[in-house]
């Protein structure tokens, strides 16, 4: 056997690799325990207009760790839809700001 039969080139490398290394593992996003109670404080103490930026450079803030836009939306919809936060279509984007109604009332 010579040396160029026992080389072996990158394509069949590749084609050789078992099948556990050949894929990327699968991601499962683990969400904070506090995740939740933290962005509800937030709001509430900050109150302002929030958007999906800022609910991504919280959670980069205090979990060190990036955030999908559409999580982001999703959690701001959550607590819209549960009366938390009320939405305002606004020319340049959507906002949600704390809703301060109690009972119907002011």
């Amino acid at each position: 056997m010579s040396a160029r039969d026992e080389q072996t080139t990158p394509a069949e490398e590749k084609a050789t690799a078992p099948a556990t290394t050949a894929t990327p593992a699968e991601k499962t996003l683990i969400w904070p325990d506090d995740w939740d109670r933290v962005l509800d404080s937030a709001i509430r103490q900050w109150q302002g207009e929030w958007t999906p930026k800022r609910v991504q450079h919280l959670y980069l803030a205090r979990y060190d760790r990036g955030l999908y836009r559409s999580d982001a939306r999703n959690f701001l919809s959550q607590r819209a839809h549960r009366g938390l936060l009320t939405l305002h279509d606004l020319p340049t984007g959507r906002v949600f700001t704390l809703n301060t109604w109690k009972d119907g009332l002011s």
